[in-house]
C-alpha cells in the first residue's frame, strides 16, 4: 500500500498520459480551459465573495464566447 509509484501520474506526452487526457469529461475540459486560458488559478482576492464573483464572471465570459461561436457557425451553415 505504500508504493509511491502506484499513484504517480504518467509523464506528459506519453501514450498513457494521452489516454488519460482523452478520458476527461466535458466539465474537466472546461475547467482546464478556464484555468489555462483565463488564468482561473491566479485569483487575486482574499475574500471568498470576491473570488466567487471573479469565477462567475470568467464562466459568464466563457459561456458567452461559446454561445456566440455556435450562433456564427449556425448562420454560416445555413448560408451554405
Amino acid at each position: 500500500m505504500n508504493d509511491p509509484r502506484k499513484y504517480n501520474h504518467p509523464a506528459r506526452g506519453t501514450r498513457a498520459w494521452q489516454r488519460k487526457y482523452n478520458e476527461r469529461s466535458s466539465i474537466e475540459r472546461v475547467n482546464g480551459y478556464l484555468k489555462e486560458d483565463y488564468q482561473l488559478d491566479d485569483t487575486r482576492f482574499y475574500q471568498p465573495s470576491h473570488a466567487i464573483a471573479f469565477y462567475h464572471l470568467i464562466q459568464l465570459t466563457y459561456n458567452a464566447r461559446n454561445f456566440a461561436n455556435q450562433r456564427v457557425a449556425k448562420v454560416i451553415k445555413e448560408k451554405k
